[in-house]
C-alpha cells in the first residue's frame, strides 16, 4: 500500500492483534475477518511466528473473533471465508503452503474418498473422454450402479472445483457429525435421486456431483433452522443466492448448461431428509 496519501480522513491505524506460530491460521483468520468487513492483515516475517494486525477502530471486535477463532479453529466458516476471497498473498517472494489437514482427513474419510474418486475419475475423463463417460453415464438402467455414478462425471475444472469446494465444506461438517455411514446413505441416495430426476425428465446426457451438493445445502440449511445448536454453515442470504442461481439455470439464462432437474431434486431432497433426520443432540432431547 503507498504511503503517499496523508488525508487525515482516509488513514486507518493498524494496531497489533497478536502473533500466530502458524502462518496458514493467522491467513485463514484475517481472511474470516475481512469477510466480515473488517480490516484484518497478517504479516509473514521469515522465520518468526505470524504477526496479526486490526484497524484500529475494530480492534474489540477483532480481538472477540480471534477468541472464538482460538477456540475451534477448525469450524468451516473460517475456510469457507478463504474459498470466498480467493486471493493470494500479498508478499512477494513468500509462498504460503496450506499444511494437509490430516486430522481432518481421518475425521472425514467418506468425504475424502468420494472427494478422491471425482478426482480420479476427471483424470480418467482428461485421458480417454469417450470411455469414461460411456462406462459412468446413465445409459443403461438395467446396471444399477449407474444410477450414482453420473454424480462422479464432471465437464470443466470449474465444474469440478466448484462441486468439490462446497462437497469438502459440507460434506465433511455432514460426516463429523452424523458419522460416515450416515453421509454415505445420503450422498447415494440424493445422487439416484437427483439423477433418476433428471434421466427421466431430459435424458442421458449430465453429470456431476452438483445434485448432491445442493441436497447438502438444503440439507444444512432447514437443520440449522430446526436444530439451531450451532452457527449456520449456510446464511439466508446464501440459500436465497443458490435459490436464485437454479432458478436462472430454469430460465436458461446461464452461460453454462445445467442439469436443472438433478439440482432441483437433489435440493427437495435434502430439506426432506432435513425434516426426517435428527442430528444427535436433539435426538436425545
Amino acid at each position: 500500500m503507498s504511503g503517499n496519501n496523508h488525508n487525515p480522513m482516509s488513514a486507518i491505524v493498524m494496531r497489533k492483534l497478536a502473533e500466530v506460530n502458524n502462518p496458514a491460521a493467522a491467513m485463514l483468520f484475517a481472511d474470516y475477518c475481512q469477510s466480515q468487513g473488517l480490516t484484518v492483515n497478517a504479516e509473514l516475517p521469515a522465520n518468526e511466528p505470524a504477526i496479526l494486525y486490526c484497524d484500529e477502530r475494530y480492534y474489540e471486535q477483532a480481538a472477540e473473533l480471534l477468541r472464538e477463532f482460538v477456540q475451534q479453529p477448525d469450524h468451516p466458516r473460517y475456510q469457507a471465508a478463504a474459498w470466498q476471497l480467493s486471493k493470494p498473498s500479498g508478499n512477494a517472494g513468500q509462498q504460503n503452503v496450506m499444511p494437509i489437514p490430516w486430522t481432518k482427513i481421518a475425521r472425514s474419510p467418506f468425504t475424502s474418498l468420494m472427494l478422491l474418486l471425482c478426482l480420479l475419475v476427471y483424470g480418467w475423463q482428461q485421458l480417454d473422454f469417450q470411455t469414461a463417460v460411456t462406462a459412468l453415464q446413465l445409459t443403461e438402467p438395467t446396471q444399477l450402479w449407474r444410477w450414482f455414478t453420473p454424480a462422479l462425471l464432471h465437464f470443466s475444472l470449474t465444474h469440478l472445483v466448484f462441486n468439490l469446494l462446497w462437497w469438502l465444506l459440507l460434506g465433511s461438517a455432514l460426516e463429523r457429525r452424523l458419522g460416515s455411514m450416515a453421509l454415505l446413505n445420503f450422498t447415494v441416495l440424493t445422487a439416484v435421486i437427483s439423477n433418476s430426476a433428471q434421466y427421466f425428465l431430459v435424458g442421458t446426457n449430465f453429470g456431476g456431483l452438483s445434485g448432491v451438493v445442493y441436497a447438502l445445502f438444503g440439507f444444512c440449511w432447514l437443520n440449522h433452522k430446526r436444530y439451531p445448536e450451532r452457527k449456520p454453515l449456510i446464511s439466508d442470504t446464501l440459500a436465497i443466492f443458490m435459490l436464485v442461481w437454479l432458478l436462472l439455470g430454469f430460465a436458461d439464462l446461464l452461460w453454462v448448461n445445467m442439469a436443472n432437474w438433478a439440482h432441483l431434486a437433489g435440493l427437495l431432497a435434502g430439506l426432506m431428509m432435513a425434516v426426517l433426520i435428527k442430528p444427535p443432540q436433539a435426538a436425545g432431547h
